[in-house]
């Protein structure tokens, strides 16, 4: 595999200022074969950006909770199909808001959450009953800040009370569906989140370095978030989602935004998806990663940039069209990125992966990871390369 292209990729945005640090690794059949990183992960020590620099994952943290759930599919114990009352009895009878009226919705089920067809929003969402969540996200926000947080399942049944923004199933919305989804795995596997998470995803491949929290320590490799880059980036002044950098394993472990991670340690988790190194899902489950599980009136609004040339499901998004998405990848290719720029894309086909982390406020798919996912592919000289 050709890398030079891939290091000068890292190298130039750094240089450049357009991030401040960042850190990629590649995998290839299963195994790294290439890492890189430049940069800084705190400017003012000057603590390098590396492969071990814990960051926060954000909505990359959607990967293992669609990981999570589909283990538990592939055990029988959980139906995509099963109305979310069966596990969370507060969702027994959804409803929206039009016109200030309330009317009825049909089922949320399973597979509207690992879809984002829910209509459960994140906060903020300026539509009817949207005021309703985000004084939802403010109540847990200060249930965290008085040192009595809300858990996982107390959050997601006090959601299963609010208005939806709109009938289930009728539209894509990118919101709360995940942090749901993890309350749905606690109540099935009769554990907290974290802890299903370590003894079925992390310890078997590996990743001793991703948790809800980070321990006192390893407090020294949890990069810096900025708020920008450029050469003398600002830290925001603000939290978001309700995610804070404990040093204890949290109440509430959002399924949807609150691991902390590394580069090294979410590629192999990337390693997983792209070839099965641990056979922690099955290879049909894999396969069905690729495939797209939104209607064609549900995808009208699946309309973000970062989704040109995508269909979405299971809490990530797939390349269907590859000239759209302007992506050497392969049709099929699977992964989802974070509000801070962590980003993870999955090949079966070539038994590839491709992790990136930066520690950016609301950078989300950036420059940086569709030019090193380019350079990554145009590295392979054929099928298999290794």
């Amino acid at each position: 595999m050709r890398t030079d292209a891939i290091k000068e990729t890292i190298e130039r945005a750094v240089s450049t200022h357009e991030e401040t640090g960042a850190a990629a690794v590649v995998t290839l059949g299963g195994k790294r074969v290439f890492s890189c990183s430049a940069g800084y992960a705190d400017i003012e020590s000057g603590a390098p950006f590396r492969t071990d620099t814990i960051c926060r994952a954000f909505s990359c943290t959607k990967v293992a909770t669609s990981v999570a759930c589909m283990q538990l599919t592939e055990r029988g114990l959980i139906d995509p199909a099963d109305d979310l009352a069966r596990y969370i009895p507060e969702f027994a009878k959804p409803y929206c808001i039009r016109d200030g009226k309330r009317i009825e919705s049909p089922p949320v089920h399973i597979r509207d959450l690992l879809n984002m067809t829910s209509g459960i929003p994140y906060p903020g969402d300026g539509r009817e009953g949207g005021d309703k969540t985000s004084e939802l996200w403010g109540k847990l926000d200060r249930s965290i800040l008085d040192g009595c947080s809300m858990t996982t399942r107390e959050f997601a049944a006090e959601a299963g009370k609010l208005p939806l923004i709109f009938p289930a199933g009728s539209e894509w919305m990118y919101g709360a569906s995940a942090d749901i989804l993890g309350a749905v795995i606690e109540i099935v596997s009769d554990m907290t989140l974290s802890d299903y998470m370590k003894k079925n995803i992390f310890d078997p491949l590996g990743m001793q370095d991703t948790a809800f929290y980070v321990p006192p320590e390893k407090r020294d490799r949890l990069a810096v978030l900025y708020d920008g880059a450029g050469e003398h980036p600002k830290k925001p002044d603000y939290v978001n989602l309700c995610i804070y950098d404990c040093d204890s394993d949290p109440s509430f472990r959002s399924g949807g935004a609150g691991l902390f991670t590394t580069a090294a340690d979410y590629s192999k988790l990337g390693a997983e998806l792209s070839y099965g190194t641990a056979g922690i899902i099955s290879r049909k489950t894999a396969s069905f990663f690729k495939v797209n599980g939104l209607s064609p009136d549900q995808r009208r609004t699946l309309n973000w940039d970062s989704t040109r040339g995508f269909g979405y499901g299971n809490l990530m998004r797939m390349v269907e069209n590859r000239n759209e998405a302007g992506l050497l990848a392969s049709e099929g290719a699977f992964g989802w990125d974070g509000w801070t720029g962590t980003y993870l894309l999955c090949d079966t086909d070539e038994e590839l992966s491709v992790t990136l982390f930066i520690q950016r406020c609301g950078a989300g798919t950036t420059r940086l990871s569709r030019c090193l996912v380019n350079a990554v592919y145009a590295g392979l000289d054929r099928k298999g390369d290794r």
